[in-house]
C-alpha cells in the first residue's frame, strides 16, 4: 500500500512539473508573438 501511494505522488508530482512547464512554455511564445508583433 505504501509503495503505490508513493507512486501516486510521483506521478502528481510529476503531471504538476510538467503542467508548469507547459504553462511557462506557452507564456513565453505568447511574449515572444505579442513583442515581434509589436515591432513589426
Amino acid at each position: 500500500m505504501g509503495k503505490m501511494n508513493v507512486k501516486g505522488l510521483l506521478g502528481l508530482v510529476v503531471i504538476g512539473v510538467v503542467v508548469l512547464l507547459g504553462f511557462l512554455a506557452y507564456r513565453l511564445i505568447l511574449v515572444e508573438m505579442i513583442t515581434r508583433l509589436s515591432d513589426h
